[in-house]
């Protein structure tokens, strides 16, 4: 089927599979979640370790909050 094809096509326009690789570079994209991912966890271990009732406070809130929605007697329109 390609080789019927391919007299009606121009030779001036590229193909679309060309350059198709460099779409997304795969090693930025690592090296920013492993930076996303080690400053993540150090907030946690300093909040941790520095802040416990700060983290043990805003844990209960957001189970309360998370609760309520998940308990309540509503449902979704």
């Amino acid at each position: 089927m390609d080789a019927d094809l391919a007299s009606y096509l121009d030779e001036a326009v590229p193909s679309l599979q060309e350059g198709a690789e460099h779409l997304v570079d795969c090693d930025r994209v690592k090296k920013n979640i492993c930076t996303v991912a080690r400053e993540s966890r150090a907030v946690v271990a300093d909040l941790m370790v520095d802040q416990p009732l700060f983290l043990l406070s805003s844990a209960f809130v957001s189970g309360l909050l998370l609760g309520r929605t998940l308990f309540s007697g509503k449902k979704p329109s």
